[in-house]
Formats: structure tokens, C-alpha cells, sequence
């Protein structure tokens, strides 16, 4: 938390990481903005913030006078910087007439769902750290009834009467669903299937049983190859000498056998003699 603001603990709780990491890029900004009140027309007024560009080594750059709208009665915000409609996160300029005007809590329309932590879609279930442990049994109801939703379309696609007979069902259980959501929550225990539970957990266990963990495929890394890298002269010096030292010791060694070779042939001939 950089400041004592009520708002920005309400979207730390709100924003994802990384938006709210944004959104404290913009609470630091109104550090170098300073705000005059222009127009006040009782609970409509306008605002002139100058904000104040800093380039390297703290130097001012520019300064820039943004106009900011605040309606109280319809809880109505606009700046003419616009960073709300082009990135959907409030301005420097937003927050500094927030604080001006002790604003507490930001309304909810100025919150986009795409930035929320603890929105879930109906379209998708795929889990992310903001998940709760618990609802895993969801993500399992889920994925079995995926399961056998593909094998009834394989079926279905067949042919043109399966597939008016597949389509006419499914939109009556969707209907009874959706106007009986109610009931069958309040029922829950009482229609329970422990046979189709059953088969649910045991796909579940299959499924973590059957997932072999297996070693990362090797990626050919950026840039030249090491073995192909252009050396310096100095480098092919160097490898150059060592290749003679090298080439010395194998002349000197065989050299010293051949020596070797030689007189144990000298002094068996001798024995042989004597």
C-alpha cells in the first residue's frame, strides 16, 4: 500500500497483480500534480490538474493541464487524458480529485471485469492462482460432462436426424436448467447419483494416475553455436601453440619408444650371443 487512500485497498482487492501493480504506477503520479478548481456548479464540478513530466536525472520537461469532470450525485468521473477508455485504469488525475473530494470508494462500473481477480466465466474453467482449492470439484464436474458431450456430438454429427433428435433434448434439459437452477440447488442431496459420482472420481484418479511427467524438449538457443563462434587471432594463437606442444609430447613420446624398442632388441640380441 502506498497510501491511506480507502480506494486503493478496495482494488487491491479487486485488480489482478499486475493491474494493481499499474494502478500504483498512476498513485505515485500525483506526487507532481497539482489541482485547481475551475468550475463548481453545486454537486457538478470541474477541476484543471497541471501534471508535471519529469524526464532523466529529475529535470521538468513539460508541464500538461488535464480537465477533470466529477459528477457526485450520478457518481460520474471523466479526464481528459482518456487513460480510462484507451487502458480501462484510472488516471493520476482521477485519483488526485478522488482524494481532493474524499471519495472512499470507487463505483463498480469503474472497475472492468477483464481486470478482476475473482471473476469466473461461464465459458471457461481453467485454473489460475486466484482459485480457490474447494472449487476444484467444480473443474471435475466440468470436465466429465465435456466428456461425454464430445461423444454425444460424434454421434449426433452422424446424421441429420440424430443430429435434430441430440439438439431438440439438449435445449429442453438447457430450459429446465436454467428455470428450475433453484430447485436443484435446494435438492441437491436428495437427487444425488452415487453411481455417476462414482465414475466421475474414478476418471479423475485414472486421469492423475495415467499423466506421465516427462523431460522438456531440447530448444536450439539464440545466436551462434559455440562450436561456430568466429574467433580472434589471439584465440587462434593460442590454440595453434597448444596443438604444437601437443604435437612435441607425441613425437617426443614416440621417440623415447622407439629408443625403447631398441635396446631391449640390443640386449636380447646380446643374451642370445653370450
Amino acid at each position: 500500500m502506498l497510501t491511506d487512500c480507502y480506494f486503493e485497498k478496495q482494488l487491491q482487492e479487486a485488480y489482478t497483480n499486475e493491474i494493481f501493480k499499474l494502478f500504483q504506477d498512476e498513485l505515485r503520479g500525483i506526487l507532481y500534480c497539482n489541482i485547481t478548481l475551475i468550475k463548481s456548479d453545486g454537486q457538478i464540478c470541474t477541476f484543471q490538474v497541471t501534471d508535471i513530466f519529469r524526464g532523466k536525472e529529475g529535470k521538468v520537461r513539460r508541464q500538461v493541464v488535464f480537465n477533470v469532470y466529477h459528477n457526485e450525485v450520478e457518481l460520474d468521473i471523466k479526464c481528459s487524458c482518456n487513460l480510462f477508455e484507451f487502458r480501462g485504469i484510472l488516471c493520476r488525475h482521477i485519483c488526485k480529485v478522488l482524494i481532493e473530494k474524499n471519495v472512499k470508494e470507487i463505483p463498480q462500473r469503474y472497475i472492468l471485469p477483464r481486470w478482476r481477480k475473482d471473476i469466473k466465466r461461464r465459458h471457461t474453467c481453467v485454473v489460475n492462482c486466484y482459485d480457490n482449492p474447494q472449487t476444484s470439484e467444480e473443474n471435475v464436474r466440468y470436465n466429465a460432462l465435456c466428456s461425454h458431450f464430445s461423444k454425444a456430438a460424434e454421434i449426433g454429427a452422424i446424421s441429420v436426424e440424430r443430429y435434430n433428435f441430440l439438439m431438440k433434448y439438449v435445449d429442453e434439459a438447457i430450459e429446465k436448467l436454467m428455470d428450475n437452477a433453484h430447485y436443484y440447488e435446494s435438492h441437491s442431496n436428495e437427487d444425488l447419483h452415487p453411481i455417476a459420482l462414482e465414475e466421475v472420481n474414478e476418471q479423475c484418479q485414472s486421469t492423475s494416475s495415467s499423466v506421465k511427467l516427462r523431460s522438456p524438449l531440447k530448444v536450439r538457443s539464440k545466436g551462434r553455436p559455440p562450436s561456430k563462434r568466429k574467433k580472434s587471432k589471439v584465440e587462434e594463437m593460442i590454440i595453434r601453440n597448444k596443438k604444437k606442444k601437443a604435437k612435441s609430447k607425441e613425437n617426443a613420446q614416440t621417440q623415447h619408444d622407439k629408443q625403447a624398442e631398441i635396446c631391449t632388441q640390443e640386449s636380447m640380441i646380446f643374451e642370445i650371443l653370450i
